[in-house]
C-alpha cells in the first residue's frame, strides 16, 4: 500500500459530543427534509491524519460554535487528497449539515487540495476569481506571481470571498466555508461570519457544570445512565482519570440555557450519589 492509499485509509471520522439534541428546530430545520441541521467541523492536512501535529483548529472551531452559534454535530480530519475531501463533503451536504467549516489546504502548493475538493463536491469548475487575483497581486506587490501564488486565486466558480486580514482570502459557497489552516487567520475570519449562519436559538445556548468525585467509574455508571435517560435534551459525560488521579471521576453536565432548573437537579443528583467531592486542580 503506497503512502497516498495509507493516508486515505487513515481519514478520521469523529462524532463529537453533541451538546444538545434538541437544538432550535425553527432556526436549524432543513426546509426540504425537516431534518435538524447541525454544523460540521472539517480540518484538512496529512499531518493531522497521520498524527504528526495536534489539531488546534478543530478544537477551536468546535468551541467557537458551541459558544456562539450551535454545537457541532460532527468533526472530520481529512488528508490532502481532493477526491477524499470531495467524497466527505458530499456526505456532509447530503446529511444537511450547515455550516460546514473547512480549515486548511487552500494555499497554492502542490498538496493544497481543498479548493479542488470543494469544487468537485459542489459540481463546479475551478476558475480564476478576479477579486481574489487583484488582492493577491496587491499583496505580493513587486514579487513574482508564480504558480503557487497564482493558484490561490483558482476558486470554485461562483464562490464568495471571506476577508482575511492576515493573508489570502477564504471563500464560501453552498454552505461550505473555507479558511486557511493558520490559527491566527482562522480565528480572525470566522467570528465575522456569524450573521451568515443565522440567529442563535435559545435552545442552543448551553451551560456547563462539572464536578470531580472520589469514586470508580463503574460504581456510578448505572445512576449516571439513568439520569441521562431522563434528560435527553442534555448531555452528561462521565470521565475517569488515570495516573495519580486513578479512582477519581469527573461528571460534566451540559444543559440548555432555557432549563435553569436542571442545574439544581444535577447538584441534587450528585449529592445523592454519596461520593466525596474533590476540588478540581
Amino acid at each position: 500500500m503506497d503512502c497516498l492509499k495509507l493516508i486515505k485509509a487513515s481519514a478520521i471520522l469523529t462524532l463529537v459530543d453533541i451538546i444538545s439534541i434538541k437544538l432550535n428546530k425553527k432556526d436549524l430545520e432543513d426546509k426540504h427534509s425537516g431534518k435538524t441541521r447541525l454544523p460540521a467541523v472539517v480540518t484538512v492536512g496529512d499531518e493531522l491524519v497521520l498524527g504528526e501535529r495536534g489539531n488546534e483548529n478543530s478544537r477551536w472551531m468546535s468551541e467557537w460554535l458551541k459558544q456562539n452559534f450551535h454545537p457541532a454535530g460532527i468533526q472530520l480530519s481529512l488528508p490532502d487528497d481532493g477526491d477524499t475531501i470531495a467524497q466527505w463533503l458530499k456526505e456532509l451536504l447530503k446529511g444537511g449539515h450547515f455550516p460546514i467549516l473547512v480549515a486548511g489546504g487552500i494555499g497554492g502548493t502542490h498538496d493544497d487540495c481543498t479548493r479542488a475538493g470543494i469544487a468537485q463536491a459542489l459540481g463546479v469548475p475551478l476558475t480564476r476569481h478576479p477579486e481574489c487575483w487583484e488582492i493577491l497581486v496587491a499583496r505580493y506587490d513587486g514579487r513574482e506571481m508564480n504558480e503557487s501564488r497564482s493558484n490561490m486565486a483558482m476558486l470554485p466558480e461562483g464562490c464568495t470571498l471571506i476577508e482575511n486580514p492576515h493573508g489570502a482570502p477564504g471563500f464560501e459557497m453552498g454552505g461550505i466555508f473555507a479558511f486557511p489552516g493558520f490559527p491566527n487567520m482562522l480565528q480572525a475570519m470566522l467570528p465575522v461570519l456569524q450573521d451568515r449562519f443565522g440567529p442563535q436559538g435559545q435552545e442552543s445556548q448551553m451551560h456547563e457544570q462539572q464536578v470531580r468525585l472520589k469514586t470508580r467509574e463503574g460504581d456510578i455508571s448505572d445512576a449516571v445512565r439513568e439520569f441521562s435517560r431522563l434528560h435527553p435534551e442534555c448531555r452528561l459525560g462521565i470521565y475517569a482519570h488515570s495516573g495519580s488521579s486513578w479512582g477519581e471521576v469527573s461528571l460534566r453536565f451540559r444543559y440548555p440555557d432555557s432549563r435553569d432548573d436542571l442545574s439544581l437537579e444535577f447538584r441534587q443528583f450528585v449529592k445523592g450519589l454519596g461520593r466525596p467531592v474533590i476540588p478540581e486542580p
